[in-house]
Protein backbone atom coordinates (compact mmCIF):
# COMPACT_ATOMS: atom_id res chain seq x y z
CA UNK A 1 0.00 0.00 0.00
CA UNK A 2 1.46 3.36 -1.06
CA UNK A 3 1.76 6.12 1.49
CA UNK A 4 -0.01 9.38 0.63
CA UNK A 5 2.30 12.22 -0.38
CA UNK A 6 2.36 14.83 2.40
CA UNK A 7 2.82 17.67 -0.02
CA UNK A 8 0.33 16.65 -2.70
CA UNK A 9 -2.41 18.87 -1.25
CA UNK A 10 -0.06 21.83 -1.11
CA UNK A 11 1.01 21.35 -4.72
CA UNK A 12 -2.64 21.04 -5.82
CA UNK A 13 -3.56 24.32 -4.03
CA UNK A 14 -0.50 26.09 -5.46
CA UNK A 15 -1.40 25.02 -8.99
CA UNK A 16 -5.01 26.10 -8.54
CA UNK A 17 -3.91 29.53 -7.30
CA UNK A 18 -1.21 29.95 -9.92
CA UNK A 19 -1.43 33.37 -11.50
CA UNK A 20 -3.20 34.90 -8.52
CA UNK A 21 -0.88 37.28 -6.76
CA UNK A 22 -1.33 38.71 -3.31
CA UNK A 23 0.00 42.09 -2.37
CA UNK A 24 2.60 41.30 0.25
CA UNK A 25 4.85 43.91 1.83
CA UNK A 26 8.45 42.92 1.22
CA UNK A 27 10.98 44.04 3.77
CA UNK A 28 14.27 45.25 2.40
CA UNK A 29 17.30 43.29 3.53
CA UNK A 30 20.33 44.82 5.13
CA UNK A 31 20.96 47.92 7.16
CA UNK A 32 19.07 51.11 6.57
CA UNK A 33 21.07 53.78 4.78
CA UNK A 34 22.14 56.80 6.77
CA UNK A 35 24.94 55.61 9.03
CA UNK A 36 28.70 55.64 8.73
CA UNK A 37 28.63 52.45 6.70
CA UNK A 38 26.77 54.16 3.84
CA UNK A 39 28.64 57.48 4.14
CA UNK A 40 31.35 57.74 1.45
CA UNK A 41 33.49 59.89 3.76
CA UNK A 42 34.08 56.88 6.04
CA UNK A 43 36.03 53.70 5.41
CA UNK A 44 35.84 50.46 7.39
CA UNK A 45 39.15 49.82 9.18
CA UNK A 46 40.36 46.98 11.36
CA UNK A 47 42.64 47.79 14.29
CA UNK A 48 44.07 45.88 17.22
CA UNK A 49 43.31 47.04 20.75
CA UNK A 50 44.14 45.42 24.04
CA UNK A 51 41.09 43.58 25.39
CA UNK A 52 41.09 45.40 28.71
CA UNK A 53 41.36 48.82 27.00
CA UNK A 54 38.43 48.12 24.69
CA UNK A 55 36.33 46.68 27.53
CA UNK A 56 36.96 49.71 29.76
CA UNK A 57 36.20 52.12 26.90
CA UNK A 58 32.97 50.27 26.08
CA UNK A 59 31.92 50.47 29.74
CA UNK A 60 32.58 54.21 29.86
CA UNK A 61 30.70 54.76 26.58
CA UNK A 62 27.56 52.89 27.73
CA UNK A 63 26.00 56.03 29.21
CA UNK A 64 27.25 58.47 26.59
CA UNK A 65 26.00 59.42 23.16
CA UNK A 66 29.36 58.65 21.57
CA UNK A 67 30.60 55.33 20.22
CA UNK A 68 34.09 53.87 20.09
CA UNK A 69 34.43 54.77 16.40
CA UNK A 70 33.76 58.44 17.16
CA UNK A 71 36.26 58.48 20.04
CA UNK A 72 38.97 56.90 17.88
CA UNK A 73 38.19 59.29 14.99
CA UNK A 74 38.47 62.32 17.30
CA UNK A 75 41.74 61.12 18.87
CA UNK A 76 43.34 60.17 15.55
CA UNK A 77 42.26 63.46 13.93
CA UNK A 78 43.82 65.38 16.80
CA UNK A 79 47.04 63.35 16.48
CA UNK A 80 47.15 64.03 12.71
CA UNK A 81 46.59 67.77 13.27
CA UNK A 82 49.35 67.86 15.88
CA UNK A 83 51.80 66.03 13.62
CA UNK A 84 51.11 67.46 10.17
CA UNK A 85 54.06 69.21 8.55
CA UNK A 86 53.24 72.75 7.46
Amino acid sequence: MARPNKFAAMVKIARENEGEEESVAVRERGRPAGGKRSNPDYVSTTIFLRKDTKKKAATILLNREEDLSSVLERLLSQWVNDNVKM
